[in-house]
């Protein structure tokens, strides 16, 4: 077959999406216990705190740190979720046939991609205050399993984005897909 062909557009279509899909849906399995596992535990003399990424933005709030409350809480609980959304809806879209504009479905993938690029913030903080406080005896701030799969998910989702082919919303009649 050529190319070119109706056969070659159908695998093609159906590799992108597939692959997209699989990695999204692992991703938002792998948000789960990211979300429901502690990130990190501190210790301090008198003082032994194990946080979750939602217990950790409460506790930046409780102590008056807002903004970085509020990064913390739309970095690492409302973007990864509303990145899978927008994939979920990109790739809904290119099951339910041609969009008639596929400008802003574009803009949605544009934006997903680029947002992609800044997820792994979170991840880098938490390694930093890792490694940053070390006091022996004074302080000590140690990764748990939730940023193990936080991690895991922001990259799956990074992963998902890329292998999302935004070609295939501008298709004028896309073959259906088996």
């Amino acid at each position: 077959m050529k190319p070119g062909s109706v056969a070659s557009l159908v695998r093609w279509r159906l590799r992108s999406t597939s692959t997209a899909a699989a990695l999204a849906v692992t991703a938002g399995i792998l948000l789960v216990p990211a979300n429901l596992l502690p990130v990190l535990t501190t210790e301090t003399p008198g003082r032994y705190r194990t946080d979750t990424i939602f217990s950790g933005t409460v506790e930046l709030w409780r102590h008056g740190l807002w903004a970085i409350a509020l990064i913390v809480f739309v970095a690492s609980l409302l973007i990864p979720f509303l990145k899978l959304a927008g994939l979920g809806w990109l790739l809904w879209q290119t099951r339910h046939g041609p969009p008639r504009d596929p400008r802003p479905l574009t803009r949605i993938y544009a934006t997903l991609d680029f947002i992609g690029r800044w997820s792994m913030l979170d991840v880098f903080l938490a390694a930093f205050l890792t490694g940053l406080v070390q006091f022996g005896g004074l302080s000590t701030v140690v990764a748990r399993g939730g940023i193990v799969a936080f991690s895991a998910a922001v990259v799956l989702t990074v992963l998902a984005t890329r292998a999302f082919d935004p070609r295939i919303l501008w298709q004028a009649n896309p073959p259906a897909t088996p």
